[in-house]
């Protein structure tokens, strides 16, 4: 028996190394690892962008299959309708406002994570916690919070005498936009602070050593050191959390839905109300691509100027 198995492995053992060697080949092995990732990615992205381009040059009805070719005639009927730009400008208010609450809010979270005090674990759990919880069930948390009648926002605000009466956050038009902010802001924060403690901890303790020793107080620690150790980070993190508030679509709509009086219908809503309220698939279709456009130009643009890769160091 040992020699029959003895002999097995020395003919099983040639197939193995060849099989060694051909794997071994970087061109190989590069395609088992990369193309898998690289054809999900495009089938769960790349394939839907690549529809909607196509969608956008006919005219869908959603109730009918077939698609008829119109060219440019839905970009240039998206583009003479007001609504449009409206939502183009609503949504630039909603990121931009988003954005700065979120690396302000972020930034100083960081900073407080950063240093050692007592229930810190307690304190990151605690802001960590809205992130995971999905965007839904925080949403309708925040309508009941921001409820006219029971809300507890508006009961504490009464409580300590800051208003008279309990105010409807969402279904004000004049506060409806900065309640959606505010609380996309408590949603999303905490991956600001992540990315920024990460990086506030990879600084060399080194160097506010030596500051300290040199007699530099708290603020010109902060101005001389931190801050510019976060810059190229900072700059990352407002070309994503900008890209990702403007195509925001869910906490937006579960809010508000739009309203009241469209003062909350952004882009994405708009898109939305065109496809499934007045079942136009490709001027919807149209929209989403020039929202693609435009955010691809306004990245190409903020690269270009504050070049955040630059910035950027491995250390």
């Amino acid at each position: 028996m040992p020699a029959k198995h003895e002999e097995v492995r020395r003919r099983v053992h040639p197939y193995q190394e060849s099989l060694y060697d051909v794997l071994s080949k970087r061109w190989i092995f590069v395609g088992l690892t990369v193309l898998p990732a690289i054809g999900l990615f495009a089938f769960i992205n790349m394939l839907p962008m690549l529809w909607a381009l196509t969608a956008s040059f006919f005219e869908i009805g959603a109730l009918s299959p077939e698609w008829h070719w119109v060219g440019l005639e839905n970009f240039r009927i998206v583009l003479d309708d007001g609504k449009f730009w409206a939502s183009l400008f609503r949504s630039t208010v909603f990121a931009g406002g988003s954005v700065a609450l979120q690396v302000t809010a972020g930034t100083a979270l960081a900073l407080l994570l950063n240093r050692d005090f007592k229930f810190k674990r307690v304190v990151r759990a605690i802001a960590l916690l809205p992130y995971i919880v999905p965007t839904a069930v925080l949403s309708f948390i925040a309508l009941w919070m921001g409820n006219s009648r029971y809300g507890i926002v508006s009961q504490i605000l009464h409580q300590l005498g800051l208003i008279e009466q309990f105010i409807p956050w969402y279904g004000s038009p004049e506060l409806a936009m900065f309640a959606v902010i505010t609380t996309s802001s408590w949603k999303f924060t905490i991956f600001v602070t992540i990315i920024v403690l990460a990086r506030l901890q990879s600084i060399p303790s080194s160097l506010y050593e030596a500051a300290t020793v040199s007699g530099a107080s708290a603020y010109r620690r902060f101005v001389d050191i931190t801050l510019p150790n976060l810059r190229g980070v900072l700059f990352i993190v407002v070309l994503l959390r900008g890209v990702w508030m403007f195509n925001k679509f869910d906490i937006v709509y579960i809010l508000t839905k739009g309203g009241p009086l469209n003062k909350t219908t952004i882009a994405s809503i708009y898109a939305y109300r065109m496809a499934f309220d007045q079942l136009n698939l490709g001027r919807a279709a149209a929209v989403s691509t020039l929202l693609f456009l435009l955010l691809l130009g306004a990245a190409a643009v903020y690269f270009y100027y504050f070049e955040p890769s630059e910035e950027v160091r491995v250390e």
